[in-house]
């Protein structure tokens, strides 16, 4: 009779795991600034959701010569990361600057990684990560945009799915003569 109960009951179970849809466990990945963007004499910068053709969100106004401090916040929840990309649209106006090769080392793969092209694959594993970096304002401009991607290892089934394993964000940063 114990044998026959366990039994059971471990059929019931086995159903249960079987019935449960895989893509519940798959979601959109998620980039997060995990503060307010700073300039480099301590003022944050106000960030504005606005979603048009050109880009969605929109920075205060900074002055050529500002170095703004990013810290970002990327989250695949049940997944791993899988890549994240930052593209500049005016690399006359601005710059990036990354943390040192080494700490990036720890955290993407570097033979696979162009850390000067904006492109960082993750090491396995990985379901979420801070990212700091900072961008400096080299020319005035109206259009500078920063493009910023992940893509993660989630799986949707079909076309009907309601989420996707790739993100991202434009934002556009305002930038003056001083």
């Amino acid at each position: 009779m114990k044998l026959l109960t366990i039994l059971l009951l471990g059929f019931i179970c086995f159903v249960f795991v079987m019935c449960s849809p895989i893509e519940k466990y798959n979601s959109t990945p998620q980039i997060f600034l995990a503060q307010k963007p700073i300039l480099t004499n301590g003022d944050t910068l106000k960030v504005t959701y606005v979603a048009n053709s050109s880009y969605d969100y929109i920075t205060d106004t900074v002055s050529v010569g500002d170095t703004i401090g990013f810290k970002l916040y990327l989250n695949a929840d049940y997944n791993n990361l899988v890549e994240f990309d930052i593209e500049c649209s005016d690399t006359i106006s601005s710059k990036l600057l990354l943390v040192d090769e080494s700490v990036l080392n720890t955290v993407f793969v570097s033979s696979a990684s162009n850390y000067l092209a904006g492109k960082f694959l993750f090491r396995q594993m990985q379901n979420f990560s801070y990212f700091t970096f900072s961008y400096v304002a080299k020319a005035a401009s109206t259009s500078a945009v920063m493009k910023l991607a992940l893509q993660s290892d989630a799986y949707f089934a079909t076309s009907s799915s309601s989420g996707t394993n790739y993100i991202s964000l434009r934002l556009k940063i305002p930038i003056v003569i001083k």
